[in-house]
């Protein structure tokens, strides 16, 4: 079974470019099944053997000017396929963010006229980055996978303690210790 990695991503461009990509979606019709929709885009660019081996891709918002979609991918992200799309489509901006937990990293990429600068970080790390707020909730929820079975000081060592500023590890690490009392 395929490790899921998440993606998010946002496409600005010209009318014309998001008209014509969106046909390639086939967005304007009822939503089609995501993996067909990467088939089709895979089967216009070129399948890249460094992205997933498949991708479920949903429409999440389309305006005139920008296309939103997201889904999970097999492993990795998509990068290559989106960097031929921007280098077909020049006018289009795509900002992409992934993140994989079990392989342990996240991140964004900006794409644009074929040009894919990625920023890939550890999981926490890269979480942080993408959306700083959504991380620290997410870290609480995730506390639990530590005070189980790590000691205060695996916690304290553990990338996501290191990935937030020194305010927000005192509040994760006062939780910390608050599982650990009710759990005794």
């Amino acid at each position: 079974m395929a490790n899921n990695c998440m993606n998010y991503i946002t496409i600005n461009g010209n009318d014309n470019d998001i008209k014509e990509f969106s046909q390639l979606l086939k967005i304007d019709e009822q939503q089609p099944n995501g993996y067909d929709i990467y088939e089709n885009l895979c089967n216009e660019f070129g399948k890249s053997e460094n992205d997933g081996r498949w991708f479920d891709i949903q429409l999440v918002e389309q305006d005139k000017n920008t296309i939103v979609i997201s889904g999970d991918s097999a492993w990795c992200p998509c990068l290559e396929l989106f960097t031929k799309i921007s280098g077909k489509y020049t006018s289009l901006e795509i900002h992409y963010e992934y993140e994989e937990s079990g392989c342990d990293f996240a991140g964004f990429a900006e794409i644009n006229e074929g040009n894919c600068d990625d920023n890939c970080f550890g999981y926490w790390e890269g979480k942080a980055k993408n959306d700083y707020e959504y991380a620290f909730q997410t870290a609480f929820e995730d506390i639990e996978y530590y005070y189980e079975e790590d000691s205060e000081e695996d916690f304290i060592y553990s990338s996501m303690y290191k990935a937030f500023e020194p305010k927000e590890q005192a509040e994760l690490l006062e939780e910390f210790r608050n599982k650990l009392i009710e759990q005794n």
